[in-house]
């Protein structure tokens, strides 16, 4: 049932009959066809951004906006495939200048450390082979430098701790160095949590969150918000839940955190096709990859076939289905490239993961 903000969804149905056409015979993956489609795309629509969109990329040389974005869907693109490695680390660094950074944010998404985190990671990895760039230990000290601003930023993902978090994990993960960021940057990461602090303050907070859930199963999108039981995306309501109770469940072995994500997967179902458009943000792309994080947690064919409906969706680009163009077109969680992104992934699901959200 079509509601406010969103389109009815007219897909058939999950059954064997039915997913055919977009899974393989054993239904644990995507059909050639599909795969032949998806690359089609994939291949028109990036020398589209890097033609006739090319003017809109450097918008703010962010990873949310910017072209540090693509620079991420490079990057993520080389590791996913050994014969254009070298060349995907390259493209990635035409869209990386870290002579411009504001210095006013640290999250990997909106701030200063995502463009550093990618910059120390390609340096690293492509050694003697680039020029572009200083040596990777420098650029990791420039990174941790930016550990001044953190008592100025606020405590979340877009433009604060948790997003410079997250780069530092980033940096750690890429690198082949034992923690060249050292583990006293990080001692809030899971990783490094105590026991009883997981059992007395993270639990807790997870099971008070989960109350706060609407009869229908999405969440507010803030506290009091006015919005009310409306928005269904990934930075507010169900979509961004996902991700976080499968995790939960995983750590905690409590089947709620599991049923109450496959609550949340039934609502993106029913109210996920946004009339916003395909981002990665607010839109069906952030919405198909509920999908895809289900199906890595249950194995269960259902969600891998929502993940394609959605998939299907975003590239056709059926007239009417965009009431909000975006802003930023050429960008990874407003525009086009949060679309190849969701594309890649979906020919790559065990590795599959939402951008710059899992490490």
């Amino acid at each position: 049932m079509a509601t406010k903000g969103t389109f009815e969804n007219n897909f058939e149905d999950y059954s064997e009959g039915t997913a055919i056409t977009v899974l393989n015979g054993t239904q644990d993956d995507i059909s050639s066809k599909l795969q032949t489609k998806l690359q089609k795309y994939t291949d028109a629509k990036l020398h589209f951004l890097t033609t006739e969109l090319a003017s809109d990329i450097f918008y703010d040389n962010t990873v949310y906006t910017g072209s540090v974005g693509l620079a991420l869907y490079y990057f993520m693109s080389a590791l996913n495939n050994k014969e254009t490695y070298t060349e995907n680390l390259r493209n990635a660094l035409l869209y990386i200048n870290i002579n411009n950074l504001k210095g006013r944010r640290i999250s990997f998404l909106c701030g200063d450390a995502g463009p550093l985190a990618l910059a120390t990671v390609i340096s690293y990895k492509l050694a003697q082979d680039t020029s572009d760039l200083p040596d990777y230990k420098t650029l990791v000290q420039r990174l941790m430098s930016l550990m001044s601003l953190l008592n100025d930023s606020p405590d979340e993902l877009l433009y604060g701790k948790s997003g410079y978090l997250y780069a530092l994990l980033f940096v750690n993960k890429y690198i082949d160095e034992r923690s060249i960021v050292p583990l006293h940057y990080i001692e809030k990461a899971q990783a490094h949590i105590s026991a009883n602090d997981m059992k007395t303050l993270i639990k807790p907070t997870l099971d008070w969150l989960i109350n706060q859930k609407f009869p229908s199963g999405n969440f507010p999108s803030s506290l009091k918000s006015a919005t009310g039981d409306r928005l269904v995306q990934w930075c507010h309501g169900a979509p961004g839940f996902v991700p976080m109770l499968i995790l939960a469940h995983q750590i905690f072995g409590d089947d709620k955190y599991l049923k109450t994500a496959l609550q949340c997967g039934n609502v993106v179902w029913e109210r996920g096709l946004s009339t916003k458009g395909y981002s990665i943000c607010h839109g069906v792309s952030g919405n198909a990859y509920t999908f895809i994080q289900l199906y890595q947690a249950t194995k269960e064919s259902i969600h891998l076939y929502r993940a394609c409906c959605f998939t299907e969706w975003c590239c056709l680009e059926r007239s009417g289905t965009e009431l909000q163009p975006p802003e930023r077109p050429a960008s990874l969680f407003e525009g086009l490239v949060g679309r190849l992104y969701l594309a890649r992934d979906l020919q790559s699901l065990p590795v599959a993961h939402f951008p710059a959200y899992t490490v």
